[in-house]
């Protein structure tokens, strides 16, 4: 299972670690970040995160913009945890924390089948996740794929670019498949949830917990879970299985609690003896993010870079790039007049 993560990183380093190769153009892109929340529930960086926070993801473009090839990426922020789209009354109400769904059954239960067959997959993106070792009382684990960036000189505002020259055909950070469905009538807003797909723990997984998150290795294999208009949902279950290429240690107890949200947190247990309490306003880098429910996207055009300085006027265009700023060099169909 997976009940905790860390996502200590501002939205902005995070996308910028997401550059990708898109499959069609094979450009280098960086996936453009869209808060899809509401202003009371915008991502912050944790490195406690818990069910019914707020999260990053990956996901296809054609979900936000219909002429958008489904190739390629977006970076959004979504409730972790599941909300159907067909849920009705005060989100408050919404028992059921469905902040992970089994592989084994995701195309069986209807809350899980419906998104899975809408092509409404994506990816959560953290540094790791934490578990507790089984039967064992308060023994946290934290388990990764990449290295974690504590040992950069300004974690978590990392050198970037020094740490993509080390990662080819892979992303920095953990990459676990999951599903996002929408939610249109218990909020104002439109309500974007996801959830984590799990599978049975791998042979060094099983030491600590039965369960772990469906983690996807490669870049190709984040193209073929996201990339829902040329890979169909029996082409990417197969994707959903155990993987042994993870490391863990021991981290402090007090993560236990969500009131503990500092970087010791996923510092191993042996290194920080002295818990100070570190400011949690670390999000210095996503200022340029506008702020809106997706149709309103389409409205107003004004980008910012990070200075919050006006960059440009849009025409409005019914496209995704009228309200995504991308620093990398666009496909050449974006530019139809």
């Amino acid at each position: 299972m997976c009940g905790r993560f860390a996502c200590g990183l501002s939205p902005d380093v995070v996308r910028r670690l997401s550059t990708y190769m898109h499959s069609q153009t094979n450009e280098k892109i960086i996936p453009p970040f869209i808060d899809l929340m509401p202003l009371t529930r915008s991502f912050r960086s944790s490195w406690n995160l818990s069910p019914t926070s707020t999260c990053l993801c990956l996901i296809s473009a054609k979900h936000l913009d219909e002429t958008e090839d489904s190739s390629t990426r977006a970076l959004c922020s979504m409730r972790w945890s599941l909300v159907p789209h067909y849920f009705k009354g005060n989100l408050s109400e919404f028992k059921p924390v469905l902040n992970n769904c089994r592989s084994e059954t995701i195309d069986e239960k209807p809350t899980f089948k419906r998104p899975l067959r809408n092509g409404q997959r994506c990816v959560v993106l953290a540094e790791g996740f934490f578990e507790w070792k089984k039967n064992v009382s308060k023994m946290p684990y934290f388990i990764y794929q990449s290295q974690p960036f504590l040992n950069e000189k300004r974690y978590p505002n990392i050198n970037v670019d020094e740490v993509l020259e080390n990662y080819e055909n892979k992303l920095p950070l953990l990459a676990m498949a999951g599903l996002f469905d929408i939610n249109r009538n218990c909020e104002n807003e439109p309500l974007y949830s996801c959830t984590i797909c799990t599978v049975n723990a791998s042979e060094s997984m099983q030491t600590v917990h039965v369960r772990m998150p469906a983690i996807l290795s490669s870049q190709q294999e984040i193209d073929e879970w996201l990339d829902f208009g040329r890979y169909k949902t029996e082409e990417v279950i197969p994707l959903l299985v155990p993987h042994d290429d993870i490391q863990m240690y021991r981290v402090t107890p007090n993560v236990g609690s969500t009131r503990v949200n500092n970087m010791h947190n996923i510092r191993p247990l042996n290194i920080d003896k002295e818990n100070k309490t570190l400011s949690n306003n670390l999000n210095t880098l996503d200022s340029f993010v506008i702020k809106k429910a997706p149709s309103k996207y389409f409205d107003d055009h004004v980008l910012k870079d990070e200075s919050n300085k006006p960059l440009s006027h849009k025409r409005t265009q019914g496209a995704i790039d009228d309200y995504m700023y991308k620093e990398s060099k666009p496909s050449v169909k974006r530019f139809k007049k």
